[in-house]
């Protein structure tokens, strides 16, 4: 069963889709938070289908679990501002959604919410989890623990390399406006721009974006949140993951205090999916066309059936 659900945050009313199975009692239930973007509900951004949460949603009823998928701030049917909003913002959103689904006691086990994040979401967790003891574990699938300035220089290498790839005129439009000569010096002048100006917005390229943002991801450490974890932890990554490093995933179980389980799941890109070529943003759109690796759901499936039981033999 699908339901349109709205539930407050801050002074605005977000709006996502609550998923519960048939079941003979209340479920557990899976939060879901974005990945970085403009995001709606189920992970798409800019025209771009991903479905990421939409398949993981389905496959959790399948096996008898309730999720929560919601659009971000200003996306979809969510009010607020995506433009100018932070990081801050998306964990404040992220707990507003874990209170309200900790209140459908009726539709969904309180005591069994989980959070997922994806990619973002994924290094937003350990924080999120920080402020709401209440959660029964976390899920992070392609976290990246690096700072955003070496994840900047890393993926602006990945894409000069794919611009050089490009024919034609084609090609030559595409380096013309994309490609970055010095991708570290790129980085230090946007941290410069961020840090002295005091505009809710900036332009970066092409686009207006939010200073707030910005200033928040540079001096995010999610190292810190992970080292003072209570919450047991899934962290999937995959092997062809050029955005979020494989190694990092591999991090999480040495910086957590807590019970933390990793895999690394071979051929899977950081849209989660079977990814044949050489992985770069340029081959997303052929992988997206193909469903969420099963390994994913079973991962997930498997974590959080292990997770009741050792809360079942707790009581």
């Amino acid at each position: 069963m699908h339901s349109e659900v709205t539930f407050p945050s801050d002074n605005i009313f977000l709006s996502g889709s609550l998923t519960i199975p048939k079941c003979d009692v209340p479920p557990p239930c899976v939060i879901m938070v974005h990945g970085s973007g403009a995001q709606d509900r189920d992970g798409n951004i800019s025209g771009f289908n991903t479905l990421i949460f939409k398949y993981i949603a389905e496959s959790l009823a399948e096996n008898g679990i309730a999720s929560f998928r919601y659009d971000k701030r200003g996306i979809g049917k969510s009010g607020g501002d995506f433009k100018i909003a932070g990081l801050s913002e998306m964990v404040d959103d992220a707990c507003a959604a874990i209170d309200f689904i900790s209140d459908q006691t009726d539709v969904v086990d309180s005591k069994g919410i989980y959070l997922l994040g994806h990619s973002e979401g994924a290094v937003l967790a350990p924080e999120i989890a920080s402020k709401r003891l209440n959660l029964a574990g976390i899920m992070m699938l392609c976290a990246s623990l690096r700072s955003f300035e070496e994840d900047g220089v890393k993926n602006a290498e990945v894409l000069n390399r794919d611009l050089n790839k490009m024919t034609g005129i084609k090609g030559k439009l595409a380096r013309l406006f994309l490609y970055s000569k010095n991708p570290l010096e790129t980085m230090i002048k946007l941290r410069r721009k961020v840090e002295k100006t005091k505009a809710k917005r900036i332009w970066v390229s092409f686009s207006r974006v939010s200073t707030k943002f910005y200033r928040e991801t540079f001096n995010y450490d999610v190292k810190s949140f992970l080292k003072k974890t209570g919450h047991p932890i899934l962290a999937i990554g995959g092997s062809k993951d050029f955005q979020c490093h494989p190694d990092d995933t591999l991090l999480i179980s040495e910086l957590s205090p807590h019970q933390t389980e990793t895999y690394i799941i071979e051929g899977m890109d950081h849209m989660l999916r079977f990814q044949k070529e050489e992985p770069s943003i340029l081959s997303y759109a052929n992988s997206c066309n193909s469903p969420v690796m099963l390994e994913v759901n079973e991962r997930i499936y498997a974590w959080l059936v292990n997770q009741e039981a050792t809360e079942l033999s707790n009581t």
